[in-house]
């Protein structure tokens, strides 16, 4: 028998790991994936030519865990920059993120007393047909960055992150989001933490003073204390049996909502978008981000790193109905992107070295991106952080109480909050 085991070797589960090893006690961590970092997962071997994140890639903000934790583990990060270009109609314009009537919107949002969907909020404050333009692309954006459904999403939740100073500027670590995880895992190992890997959690029996895991391939496991970092949606497919059943803590998770993103990384063999004459496709020096009506609307860069990277994302509900392959899925990027630069699907087809596409809702120990906040999220949050008779705990992005929830950030703080429970 061990002090603590942890399901789950994302970020929150290692950064719990790190904190109670380091005090003596022994920590045996499960993970379900054959490799550490969960929704965070930097390619760097196949067919790109630089790592490449098949998953979590900016941090947002001066946030004071992953900035910590970047210095400790000597990775350096840059902001990133360019240029936003809308495309409307097969129309090209320079842009701004958000329209002209957002400071209106804040003034509203700030002025709320009761919380609601923003879809609701939207109706109730701005149904004149003279902000159809703004709502739009609020919905847009909040199943954008936000992965969310508009009438599912808190409007107070976003009021907290829309007014935030720093909350939408983006950094990337240099060399990718997996040298954390390595750092972490490293540091784990040291301290005496043992991993096993391949290992899908079925089973979770609570006795009178320890705990029994069992997993998918029959191995059992004993502890004193459990720390569960494993994604809601993924504990609501109802994959994991609790004996006794733990019927406050699953209504719980019932409310959290998850978002589906689809991402797709496609590699150019050059940035020809930056030449001035890109004949016979559209030029847009500088380029940082593309917002357009295209299937797959929103398209980044490296900026200011010159990698010839495209990145498309695909997220919210159109995410979590899509019903294509993954060949459905890369023919639909290419069609975007001819769109979006105005020329045939040949000549983008001959300007591609390779891509890939990454389904986070296909995922079975995912079963979606990350979390966001609806009406119901903060009681059961509030639930989700009290231990189970002090043995059963809870840590994750989703489970945590803050605007920074969805994002690495928050799954570190959560992770290292849960440890100093768990050690108290």
């Amino acid at each position: 028998m061990v002090d603590v085991i942890i399901i789950g070797a994302g970020a929150a589960g290692l950064a719990a790991a790190r904190i109670i090893s380091k005090t003596g006690k022994t920590v045996t961590v499960l993970e379900a994936r054959n490799r550490a970092g969960g929704r965070i997962y930097t390619l760097r071997e196949g067919d790109f030519s630089f790592p490449v994140e098949a998953g979590a890639e900016f941090i947002h903000g001066n946030l004071p865990h992953t900035t910590a934790l970047l210095k400790e583990a000597e990775v350096s990060f840059y902001e990133t920059t360019g240029t936003t270009w809308n495309i409307h109609d097969g129309d090209v314009s320079e842009g701004e993120l958000f329209p002209d009537e957002w400071d209106e919107l804040l003034t509203k949002l700030r002025e709320l007393e009761h919380d609601m969907s923003i879809a609701e909020f939207l109706d109730r404050y701005f149904r004149d047909t003279k902000y159809s333009a703004l709502r739009d692309s609020i919905v847009r954006f909040v199943q954008g960055y936000d992965a969310a459904d508009a009438n599912k999403a808190s409007a107070f939740a976003l009021r907290d992150e829309w007014s935030g100073e720093d909350s939408l500027t983006g950094y990337r670590p240099h060399g990718g989001y997996s040298l954390l995880i390595d750092f972490l895992v490293n540091e784990c190992l040291q301290q005496g933490s043992v991993f096993h890997f391949n290992s899908v959690v079925r089973e979770i029996y609570q006795h009178n003073d320890h705990v029994e895991v069992k997993t998918g391939s029959g191995e059992s496991f004993l502890s004193k204390k459990l720390l569960i970092t494993i994604p809601p949606a993924v504990i609501k497919a109802g994959g994991i049996v609790f004996t006794p059943a733990l019927d406050e803590h699953m209504d719980a998770i019932q409310k959290i909502e998850t978002g589906s993103v689809i991402k797709f990384l496609v590699e150019f063999k050059s940035a020809f978008w930056e030449k001035e004459n890109a004949s016979p496709h559209r030029s847009m020096p500088g380029l940082q981000f593309i917002f357009s009506d295209a299937y797959i609307r929103t398209w980044w860069t490296q900026q200011p790193v010159p990698d010839p990277l495209f990145t498309g994302w695909l997220a919210g509900p159109d995410a979590a109905h899509n019903t294509k392959d993954n060949d459905a899925l890369l023919a639909e990027a290419v069609k975007a992107l001819a769109y979006i630069f105005r020329c045939s699907q040949q000549d983008i087809e001959q300007q591609v070295k390779t891509m890939k596409v990454i389904n986070w809702g296909d995922d079975p120990f995912s079963r979606g991106a990350y979390a966001y906040k609806t009406v119901d999220t903060n009681s059961a949050i509030a639930i989700l952080s009290q231990p189970v008779h002090n043995t059963i705990y809870f840590a994750g992005e989703a489970y945590y109480n803050g605007s920074e929830m969805g994002t690495v950030e928050a799954a570190l703080a959560s992770g290292i909050t849960c440890a100093q429970k768990i050690l108290a």
